[in-house]
């Protein structure tokens, strides 16, 4: 497995409204995009302050990482949110290890 994390920074502080208008975004038109695309298996966006917002995507492969960088790129390129954003700090690397909880087992 493939993951990659992208680091988004601010220049401003961005309010809760601002953050969760974005978040909806992502929701409706950048998750059935990447979701699509062979090989992914999960998305997630953190919250890490008020001036940073990070993704994680973990796809089977290279290639599928690959291209879920690349639909990131411009979903975020054509969002109203861009303006704010500075360009992403991207880390990708071999999936070594992860453990999944089963569901409603403890």
């Amino acid at each position: 497995m493939y993951a990659t994390i992208r680091r988004y920074s601010t220049k401003t502080s961005a309010s809760d409204e601002t953050v969760d208008q974005f978040k909806h975004r992502i929701e409706e038109k950048f998750l059935p995009t990447i979701s699509d695309l062979p090989g992914f298996r999960s998305y997630a966006i953190l919250r890490t302050g008020d001036k940073e917002i990070v993704s994680l995507t973990l796809f089977e492969d290279r290639q599928g990482a690959a291209e879920g960088t690349r639909k990131a790129a411009e979903f975020v390129a054509k969002d109203p949110f861009k303006e704010q954003l500075s360009p992403p700090e991207v880390i990708e690397g071999e999936l070594l290890l992860l453990k999944d909880a089963v569901l409603g087992v403890r």
